[in-house]
């Protein structure tokens, strides 16, 4: 049910841009000053106008790879754990999991906000605007708070594990047959989508999506200007 509702929150500002896109006026807002004022217009097009929900779609995709990729790879590590270092390990794992779905909540309700601003603005409806502002500012405070609460939480079960069992849960080993250049991992029979040594594992072809993904960003933040 949480991935169905981040999936929805993602995809509905495609549906509400689309339906609004001809009655857009010529120019659209870009960026926005913190006080909820228009900083830069922009000339109305495919990009200036999705460029919101499309953040969105790079933003939550790293994120959940994130998610799933650490949860497997600390997961498939092979080794004896005492029901005490089991729970702690499981713990944090949770933990963990719970941060990045803390962060993919905060993104799909900023971003459907910011997605509807974008039509508010645009259409020079100041006292709408005004109420998604609001709700766009709850849902970065609300974000920075709960990522810090996870963190401590986080950092106090590590802890928890290092001071009584020396360290985290060590994870797969990396076979080094498979290491080329000194940092660059890529072994097509690992499922594992991170590698703790070398953070990727090329030859899942989900590395290259996370990829993307980071380099798309930045093109859609300042592209469009």
């Amino acid at each position: 049910p949480f991935e169905i509702f981040i999936a929805v929150f993602t995809i509905l500002p495609f549906f509400l841009l689309a339906y609004f896109y001809s009655v857009l006026p010529d120019r659209v807002p870009l960026f926005m000053h913190l006080n909820g004022e228009v900083a830069q217009w922009g000339q109305k097009s495919f990009i200036s106008v999705f460029r919101v929900p499309l953040l969105a779609v790079v933003t939550q995709i790293p994120c959940l790879l994130i998610k799933y990729g650490t949860t497997q790879s600390s997961s498939a590590a092979h080794v004896e754990l005492s029901f005490e270092q089991a729970r702690l390990h499981e713990q944090s794992l949770r933990l963990n999991a719970n941060l990045w779905d803390w962060f993919r909540l905060a993104i799909a309700f900023k971003m459907i906000a910011e997605s509807i601003d974008t039509i508010f603005l645009s259409l020079d409806l100041r006292s709408l605007s005004l109420l998604t502002f609001i709700v766009t500012a709850i849902a970065a405070l609300l974000g920075v708070a709960g990522a810090l609460f996870y963190c401590y939480k986080l950092l106090v079960v590590n802890r928890q594990l290092k001071q009584n069992f020396g360290g985290t849960i060590p994870g797969k080993p990396v076979d080094g047959r498979h290491v080329y250049g000194g940092f660059v991992y890529f072994n097509p029979s690992d499922s594992a989508l991170f590698s703790r040594k070398y953070f990727f594992n090329f030859a899942n072809k989900w590395a290259w999506i996370f990829v993307a993904c980071i380099i798309a960003y930045p093109l859609l933040v300042f592209c469009p200007g």
